[in-house]
């Protein structure tokens, strides 16, 4: 069982790294292509757009993968297709209402945005709503069937789409004077032939469509979770409406504003959420497994993976930030040419422990069914976060994003902490672990950048492989001794249950 796990999530993880590679090399193209403005324009009307997505493709299709993980293992396989049916029902009625709305009523994109061509980014990407609806339902069921490959190609296969997109929109020159709108039509176009593959294998690996009996079922279950993530994607929002008025506000023209927002939101924070690849891989294999376990043997068999889980995603993620904040001027100068974006990326660096730690921690909360927990701990963050930007923007300017976070996801991992430890009676001495490597990281990262100081003659791909390896090997110094003290805790656990 713990092997099947392991190459599972190898496979998985190598899978999601080559498409988080693939993905990041093809926004590098284009950010080099079209500019910190125009990438600041779409991201802006993107992260708008991804808010209505999230009524219909966030919380249903993840609790649908549960579900029939959890009816699966007992053997009550219709009960699994026709949730997947009324899923399915459910998230393509939801899409195709808000699409009709907003091209009925177009006058409501003006309450939205006040940029005319924000509105018209939000336009075009309209129909992928429904098509991201459709590709999202029937993702779940690979996830939920546990065939984790199958569900990590499909990643890779919506990434390649979109390449596929662009291309096409590229190559004709539609829109070659608005690549904002370019690339939110190679969106659609790549959403589109996804949907069409993705039905395809769903057909080919047997999947069977029952009658929708369980709407309900599926809605209340989902419904915590898609309110939550509708709120979290609010946030996103509102960050995107509100901060670049607040940097005006605080002196900055408005074109400086939105690079600003661009550089943070399409050059920064992709790079920054690196980890989230290997959160994302666990999350795939753990769900499944755990709401197996769950069905099985009760919510505390799953205690010894989800300790794991947490401090296994602590060393991972500190090594990053440690790379990040060592190298990370020389990193976006690389691969953005954009010095700006480099200062940014070493200060938003020091929120990823935090970030994941707490992300990893709420989904696995909503495993195990606690999601209205997750939603309460959501509300309060969001809160936190708002006010964080209404205080600092003038102060800090664009940093006011990272600290907004930062508070964000400190305040969630508080309450997502109290509720793991009350719901599963989990040891929580991987938080001990999480503090450790957050200093080590920052300790490390700083050293390093003073050691750098002695190779700047270099050319800049030296450097950052320099001090990559140095940050790593010194990092690896330090958290070594943790990791074999946390092994032989563990062995001794095991052989004291072995002698009773």
């Amino acid at each position: 069982m713990a092997n099947n796990f392991v190459k599972s999530f190898f496979k998985v993880t190598s899978i999601s790294i080559i498409t988080r590679v693939v993905s990041f090399i093809f926004h590098i193209y284009l950010t080099r292509i079209f500019g910190a403005l125009n990438i600041g324009i779409y991201s802006i009307a993107s992260s708008v757009f991804v808010m209505f997505a999230c009524f219909a493709s966030s919380g249903f299709p993840v609790t649908l993968s549960r579900k029939i993980a959890h009816y699966d293992a007992l053997g009550d396989f219709d009960h699994s297709n026709s949730m997947l049916t009324s899923t399915l029902v459910i998230t393509a009625g939801i899409s195709t209402a808000i699409c009709l709305f907003f091209y009925l009523v177009p006058s409501s994109m003006n309450l939205l945005f006040s940029n005319p061509k924000c509105r018209e980014v939000f336009r075009i990407l309209l129909p992928t709503l429904i098509s991201t609806a459709i590709y999202a339902t029937f993702r779940a069921w690979f996830w939920g069937k546990k065939k984790y490959t199958t569900y990590s190609l499909l990643e890779f296969a919506d990434e390649a789409f979109l390449l596929v997109g662009v291309l096409i929109i590229w190559l004709t020159k539609f829109y070659s004077t608005e690549p904002y709108n370019a690339f939110a039509l190679a969106n659609v176009i790549g959403d589109v032939f996804c949907m069409i593959i993705i039905v395809i294998m769903f057909i080919a690996f047997g999947g069977k469509i029952k009658k929708p009996n369980y709407g309900g079922e599926i809605t209340s279950s989902s419904l915590p979770i898609t309110t939550t993530r509708i709120i979290g994607s609010l946030m996103s929002s509102v960050v995107a409406l509100m901060l670049p008025s607040l940097l005006v506000h605080g002196g900055m023209s408005l074109d400086m504003a939105t690079a600003d927002y661009g550089r943070m939101s399409s050059m920064v924070l992709p790079i920054a959420l690196a980890p989230n690849t290997i959160i994302g891989s666990l999350l795939v294999i753990m769900i499944p497994e755990i709401a197996s376990l769950v069905a099985k043997k009760g919510k505390t068999a799953a205690n010894g993976k989800i300790k794991n889980a947490m401090i296994f995603t602590a060393l991972i993620s500190a090594l990053l930030m440690t790379i990040f904040i060592s190298a990370g001027e020389d990193i976006s100068i690389m691969f953005y040419a954009d010095e700006r974006a480099g200062n940014m990326l070493v200060i938003t660096s020091m929120i990823i422990l935090p970030l994941v730690i707490n992300q990893l921690s709420a989904s696995l909360l909503n495993t195990l069914g606690r999601e209205k927990k997750t939603f309460i701990s959501s509300i309060i963050s969001s809160i936190g976060l708002i006010l964080t930007l209404l205080i600092l923007a003038k102060a800090i300017g664009i940093y006011a994003y990272p600290a907004a976070l930062l508070v964000y996801h400190s305040i969630g991992l508080i309450f997502n902490t109290i509720n793991l430890k009350k719901y599963t009676d989990i040891s929580l001495s991987y938080l001990v672990v999480c503090g450790l490597t957050l200093a080590i990281s920052i300790g490390v990262g700083y050293l390093v950048k003073l050691i750098g100081l002695s190779y700047q003659q270099l050319n800049i791909f030296g450097r950052v492989c320099i001090s990559s390896i140095i940050s790593t090997l010194i990092f690896g110094v330090f958290a070594l001794p943790i990791v074999i003290k946390l092994k032989k805790h563990r062995n001794a656990i095991i052989s004291k249950n072995s002698n009773k």
